[in-house]
């Protein structure tokens, strides 16, 4: 338990005085267990305190930075990691020298141990940080509303660990500035273990499991009742044999010596598009048991009224959209208060409100984290204008009728302010296209090689949101899936998913000036207050950050018309012809290139010690081992191959087979980079 008053400095603490900073960074530790730990969608958060004013000033995803989608690659020195680090506050004008506090990254930050000091005994300090990026978005909400929090993610990293946790996932109550912190179990391995099954990302096994009306019944809660999804070598074991049922159910209804049962399938997909999505509907309703017993052990144990409080989701399976709607709409919560970066992609956002709760200035500071418009601003524009003259056939400024014109023409690439941050676009790094017409979706969904079924989001104006939708709730970072009005399936048939629903993001004026101008603009030409909207990114490049990758994309896709901070650029109809591009812009800094290069000889370093890949992830991931043993020596090596031993004799099956999976995809023989991010990675500028 902690209490958001009682942390660090005292109430008022500070309060006066100039301008400091903190950094709170989610990255690979710069040291050896950097490759079996494997932080991903690392991150970075730049926070400016001002008087009793705390602000958000910059966030960095690594992988816009990289190129390298989720981005993994460790930097193996601390000297190359600090490097790194300066060369994205030097675009602020700061430096590492400059920060009051650096926290979240081991050999990198200047405390490790706030974590300690608010993080339950046998729980995880990811999982905690998680929370607070939730909980912490609003700090008088914080202080003075009631708010249920659950992590629901697939696991931590354990890097600012001390011990082996004896659960790993944790939710939280919120009452009356009182942060109560429990261990909680999650679906989100489910999902992880699916798409190695599958080969598929988990956005779009989440998106294929609506789009086929192909289904088969079986009782999966009776199984789901008797498993338990508390540790990580549990939550393992219990997925597998989920999905196994899962498989072996839907295969034999749908399956016979003869062929398939063909009443059964969805005649718009294919055979496996069809099992898969069976499949995902059965372990959909899995993930749903495990989050449903969460919300009612906690409502008993706390003596809650769901119905006064705020739902905080976070973790990767927050961005499952359908059961976010499910529990507002089963609960009845106040609203839904999650981030746009629910995944790891907001893990240096959790730990730097859970290290600024720890100096107590959650207790009477402000802190609000309004929108979601806090990356990189465009700062290559007038180099990029230069390298694409050749291409462009006129540039210069616009008015919202020329943006009006150009989408009824085809998408457009729209590139404005700061980015956003987060997996999902929402009006700084997109495609915007006319909703009123299918084949919008269709030229979206061929220019970014997805699957024809995959559905593009509706932009709405907030306040027309009811005229269209069956919702009533803002949703400003498309984290909530409404049923669509007969209306909308009439008039913007572009942004439905197959069975009528929609993932939608709501604007304000409030939200986004310029976007809420531009949507009201389409209103009032055509009636509809909607526009069409998805990532400005090809398939599996991160969104694009900067004007050159954008003009990059265009060029490559075929998109005619980008505009990037303020100018509107049109490109020759020749223009791939005179500019042939062969992937992605090229992104890295040089400090991660070199890394990324070096991959295969980091692992060398550690079989030069004459140890097995299991020694390093027994040693990576049990704080004790790592804290207490130096493998570099060669006593400490004798130690790590002892302890290695020891383990892998007393172990459970269970635990045996986590660490098998993590060596298997992990170690040294996993392509952990695909091919073509490798080459541009390592190779690019």
């Amino acid at each position: 338990m902690t209490r958001t008053a009682e942390n660090g400095a005292s109430n008022g603490s500070g309060s006066a005085g100039g301008t400091e900073y903190f950094l709170s960074v989610y990255m690979q530790a710069p040291d050896i267990t950097a490759l079996a730990v494997m932080r991903h969608d690392q991150c970075a958060a730049l926070w400016r305190r001002t008087g009793d004013t705390v602000h958000l000033h910059r966030y960095w995803e690594f992988e816009r930075v990289s190129g390298v989608k989720n981005h993994r690659p460790p930097i193996r020195f601390e000297q190359d990691a600090r490097a790194f680090l300066n060369e994205l506050l030097e675009q602020e004008g700061l430096s590492l020298d400059d920060m009051s506090a650096v926290w979240g990254t081991p050999h990198v930050s200047t405390d490790d141990d706030f974590g300690k000091r608010h993080v339950p005994g046998g729980q995880t300090t990811h999982s905690v940080a998680h929370l607070f990026s939730a909980i912490g978005m609003d700090w008088n909400a914080l202080r003075t509303q009631q708010i249920l929090g659950l992590a629901l993610d697939a696991g931590p990293d354990l890097q600012l660990d001390h011990a082996v946790p004896e659960t790993i996932y944790s939710g939280c109550v919120v009452i009356d500035g009182e942060v109560t912190i429990v261990p909680i179990e999650s679906p989100g391995p489910i999902w992880l273990l699916a798409r190695g099954r599958f080969k598929r990302e988990e956005g779009t096994l989440m998106a294929l499991c609506s789009a086929t009306t192909c289904t088969v019944d079986r009782d999966v809660e009776s199984l789901v009742a008797d498993l338990p999804f508390w540790t990580q070598a549990d939550v393992f074991a219990s997925a597998d044999r989920i999905i196994d049922f899962a498989v072996a159910e839907v295969t034999s209804e749908l399956s016979t010596e003869r062929g398939r049962v063909r009443s059964h399938f969805d005649d718009r997909f294919s055979d496996e598009d069809n099992l898969q999505s069976a499949v995902m509907k059965l372990l959909e309703r899995a993930s749903v048991a495990v989050v449903d017993r969460n919300v009612e052990r906690m409502r008993t144990r706390f003596d809650l009224s769901l119905t006064e409080m705020h739902l905080a989701l976070c973790g990767g399976y927050a961005l499952n959209c359908p059961n976010n709607s499910r529990m507002m709409e089963k609960y009845g919560f106040l609203s839904l208060m999650s981030p746009p970066c629910v995944n790891d992609s907001g893990q240096a956002l959790g730990l730097g409100l859970l290290a600024l709760h720890d100096r107590g200035l959650t207790g009477w500071a402000n802190f609000d984290f309004g929108h979601a418009f806090h990356g990189r601003l465009v700062s290559d524009l007038e180099s990029t204008l230069e390298e694409f003259a050749p291409v462009i056939e006129s540039v210069g400024a616009w008015t919202v009728d020329d943006v009006i014109t150009d989408l009824g023409q085809q998408p457009i690439a729209w590139v404005q302010g700061e980015a956003e941050i987060g997996p999902r676009a929402l009006g700084h790094r997109s495609i915007l296209g006319d909703p009123r017409h299918e084949e919008t979706k269709d030229v979206i969904n061929a220019v970014k090689q997805r699957q024809w079924w995959r559905p593009v989001a509706p932009i709405i104006l907030e306040d027309e949101l009811s005229d269209w939708f069956a919702a009533s709730r803002r949703s400003p970072f498309m984290l909530e899936v409404f049923a669509s009005l007969p209306r909308a399936r009439a008039e913007v048939p572009a942004v439905l998913h197959l069975d009528g629903t929609a993932r939608v993001q709501t604007v304000s004026a409030t939200d986004d000036a310029v976007l809420y101008d531009l949507v009201s603009a389409f209103h009032r030409r055509t009636g509809v207050p909607i526009l069409a909207n998805t990532s400005l990114n090809d398939r599996g490049e991160p969104l694009v950050d900067g004007a050159a990758e954008a003009l990059t994309f265009c060029v490559r896709k075929g998109l005619r018309v980008a505009y990037i901070d303020g100018v509107r650029v049109r490109l020759r109809a020749d223009a791939a012809d005179l500019m042939p591009l062969s992937g992605p812009r090229p992104r890295g800094a040089q400090q991660v290139k070199r890394d990324a290069a070096r991959w295969a000889s980091l692992w060398q370093e550690w079989t030069d010690l004459g140890l097995p890949p299991q020694s390093l992830f027994v040693y990576a991931w049990n704080p004790r081992l790592r804290d207490g043993i130096d493998p570099w020596s060669a006593k400490g090596a004798r130690a790590l191959r002892l302890a290695t031993s020891a383990f892998f004799a007393s172990a459970s099956d269970r635990e045996k087979r986590f660490y098998e999976h993590f060596v298997t995809y992990l170690g040294p023989a996993a392509d952990l980079i695909p091919a073509q991010a490798s080459k541009d990675f390592v190779g690019g500028g």
